[in-house]
């Protein structure tokens, strides 16, 4: 009986061992497993596609299905991007299921679900490379601009794009209109980089040791291209 008792206490103790690390405890990458400057390529060679009208739509089958449930997935970027309804990076960069981990908040904003849902793609599901993509014509950072007043949760997140909204006009004091609206949204994509960097300090372990890329972006809603503004 106490031999039982003790073969349970160590199988307990193996288990929360093995458990320590939330990177450890992740799925490992798949056999085909690509690293983010290939990621990078596969995103600008799709959203060029689309910028074409010659889109391909990869890995949108019924196979792809089957794969992503017997496997599970394996992302191969992150993007961080608003909640906007022309906004889309599956489409934007011609991907399929399986291929991009989105995360997505009104505004473009770094709050604590955004964090912790870049920290779980990042780490949990070894994501290689981060993009910070912005947009032209937000409606939210108008508002932001404009001091609309609002009510309820989104009082609080416009206050987050205050501090991009005060560097741009330090930065740029003749910009007004959409020029100042899509400036701001620049400056915001660089302050939600440093939010991230800042609040999750193993992501920035990862970024520092190159085993992750953070990228930022700017998608033109207009022309439907994606302007890169780099790490």
């Amino acid at each position: 009986m106490r031999n039982f008792r003790l073969f349970f206490i160590l199988t307990i103790l193996l288990t929360l061992m093995s458990g320590a690390s939330f990177a450890a405890n992740s799925t490992p990458p798949p056999e085909n497993y690509i690293g983010a400057d290939q990621s990078l390529v596969l995103l600008k060679e799709g959203n060029l596609r689309f910028v074409k009208g010659s889109s391909v739509y990869p890995n949108q089958t019924s196979h792809q299905r089957k794969i992503l449930a017997l496997k599970g997935q394996h992302p191969f970027a992150t993007i961080v991007t608003a909640s906007d309804s022309r906004v889309d990076p599956v489409l934007i960069f011609d991907r399929g299921l399986g291929d991009i981990f989105t995360v997505r908040s009104a505004g473009n904003v770094a709050g604590s679900d955004t964090l912790a849902s870049v920290e779980y793609s990042m780490l949990g599901l070894e994501t290689p490379l981060l993009v910070v993509m912005g947009h032209t014509r937000s409606n939210m950072i108008k508002a932001a601009v404009d001091n609309v007043e609002m009510k309820g949760h989104l009082v609080q997140l416009l206050g987050k794009l205050e501090p991009a909204i005060k560097m741009t006009r330090v930065l740029y004091p003749s910009l007004k209109g959409r020029q100042l609206i899509d400036k701001v949204a620049e400056t915001n994509v660089r302050q939600v980089m440093r939010d991230i960097l800042g609040q999750c300090p193993a992501i920035l372990a990862k970024v520092r040791s190159g085993k992750a890329q953070i990228m930022g972006a700017v998608y033109d809603t207009d022309t439907g291209a994606v302007r890169w503004l780099g790490p």
